[in-house]
């Protein structure tokens, strides 16, 4: 059975989309909370946590690595594990759109 892959701060995910990487941003929170105060990374979809298992198909062929985000860290989890589960490589942001706005990194409140 596979396992999400170690986690990844804002700061390494901020350089690593500034570098050109294209892992795909998996946010799992609710519609109401992406385009809350905390905002979202631009470029994230929104797949909310409950709706994820009946959205898998969208990710049918995805090799690039997923990094699941939500408000702290705990959905992003539960949703790494599953996609991991499901042959996906996975990765955790560290502390969620916490973490992110606490670093000061820009955010998006675009639908």
């Amino acid at each position: 059975m596979s396992k999400p892959l170690e986690p990844i701060t804002s700061t390494a995910l901020h350089e690593l989309l500034a570098g050109g990487a294209t892992p795909r941003l998996l946010d799992v929170r609710e519609p109401h909370e992406y385009v809350s105060e905390l905002g979202h990374v631009a470029g994230s979809e929104l797949v909310p946590l409950g709706t994820l298992p009946n959205s898998l198909a969208r990710f049918a062929g995805e090799t690039r690595e997923i990094v699941v985000i939500c408000r702290s860290g705990m959905r992003a989890g539960q949703a790494a594990d599953f996609l991991a589960k499901n042959g996906f490589q996975t990765r955790v942001l560290t502390g969620g759109m916490l973490a992110w706005n606490e670093a000061k990194l820009p955010t998006s409140r675009d639908p």
